[in-house]
């Protein structure tokens, strides 16, 4: 292949890549406008995520009986944000944040977002697989970690798999090893942003090698709930196109945020599929082709090759996958389905009432084809 070839195609190519700017607020109004103008012209949604805006500020329940841990865990909560508080990252090609640097607003603001270099000057970028599962650390906001520089002589240093958790089968460095009352205690260290920061993680145990909590038992269907309920405002708000233009920015917003959930898998199967589902909504609300296509593949598998609705969840996956595709055969086994159990199917009609209303105005402002 032509060398141009090849780099017109790594130009194309989207990774995540390690910005930073001094006010996150500031940032992220910055690129929430940049989302609404993407929307009005039917681009796909930069898929950003931002640390410090997205970890809330923890506070403990000082009346709890738990209130020490309480403490503890709020303590951890809110370093992290601290430690993270200039980073911004963007879902993008090369090309693309070139741009987006280079925009008025950046270019001749007060403050600048602007790329994190390695010291030979390249672009820091996270691969996906990282960014995935440091997404699912904050999304959790629990476990202490800091940020360092990268570490000398790391290659001296025993090598070991963490076993499950945030970070299963990942690489780690034993940075330090401690002898306590309860045994050994180690430092595990993994690289960060192409190895210019070390990620330290304390306290892990040679029979215990895996983070405490996964993400998966923090959320429960009441989460889904949540998620399911903002959804299906905007996808209500979307069909109707009554939205003023406040309503319509929050939106994206949200949609932003929302999508930050899609690294998430659930262990119950019915929440799963439902929860798959809702994130395939989210994807196709975005026009954001790339996920939409991935997350429509997954949805059809996890259907397994039936076109009648055996259970809730997959009637939930046919709307959604109608949402995503206009195939009226979607539509018409979900609708089938709810006529059967409209006493029963309350998350279904909640998402139902909009998907019957959508005509060819919706497919096109969210770039979906129809025959």
């Amino acid at each position: 292949m032509p060398m141009k070839e090849n780099r017109k195609i790594a130009q194309r190519a989207m990774h995540w890549y390690v910005m930073l700017h001094l006010e996150p607020e500031m940032i992220e109004h910055y690129l929430q406008q940049e989302n609404e103008q993407r929307r009005q012209k039917s681009l796909r949604l930069l898929e950003y995520f931002i640390p410090f805006q997205f970890l809330p500020k923890a506070v403990p329940d000082q009346y709890a009986k738990d209130v020490w841990q309480q403490r503890l865990e709020a303590a951890d909560v809110n370093d992290l944000r601290r430690t993270l508080r200039n980073f911004v990252f963007v879902k993008s090609t090369d090309r693309e944040m070139t741009r987006l640097v280079n925009r008025p607003w950046n270019r001749e603001g007060r403050l600048r977002m602007s790329f994190y270099y390695t010291h030979d000057g390249r672009r820091i970028t996270m691969p996906a697989a990282m960014m995935e599962k440091f997404i699912n650390l904050c999304l959790k906001g629990r476990q202490r970690f800091s940020f360092g520089p990268a570490i000398d002589n790391i290659d001296d240093f025993d090598t070991v798999v963490i076993a499950r958790g945030t970070f299963s089968d990942t690489e780690a460095k034993v940075l330090d090893v401690q002898h306590t009352a309860e045994g050994i205690s180690l430092t595990l260290g993994i690289p960060f942003f192409s190895g210019e920061k070390m990620l330290t993680l304390p306290g892990y145990r040679l029979c215990d090698l895996h983070l405490p909590r996964t993400v998966e038992t923090l959320l429960n269907d009441h989460f889904v709930d949540n998620v399911e309920a903002q959804l299906a405002g905007i996808l209500d708000r979307r069909v109707r196109r009554e939205s003023a233009a406040e309503q319509e920015k929050a939106d994206v917003a949200t949609l932003n945020h929302l999508f930050h959930y899609s690294y998430v898998r659930l262990h119950d199967v019915a929440s799963q599929c439902r929860f798959r589902a809702l994130m395939l909504i989210c994807a196709a609300l975005r026009a954001d082709s790339e996920s939409r296509d991935a997350m429509t593949e997954e949805a059809v598998s996890l259907l397994g090759g039936r076109t009648e609705a055996a259970g809730e969840h997959d009637a939930y996956l046919m709307a959604a996958l109608y949402v995503a595709t206009a195939n009226a055969d979607y539509r018409t086994a979900a609708k089938q389905f709810l006529q059967q159990h409209a006493d029963t199917a309350y998350s279904l009609g909640s998402i139902m009432k909009p998907v019957k209303r959508m005509n060819k105005k919706f497919f096109k402002s969210i770039q979906v084809k129809t025959k």
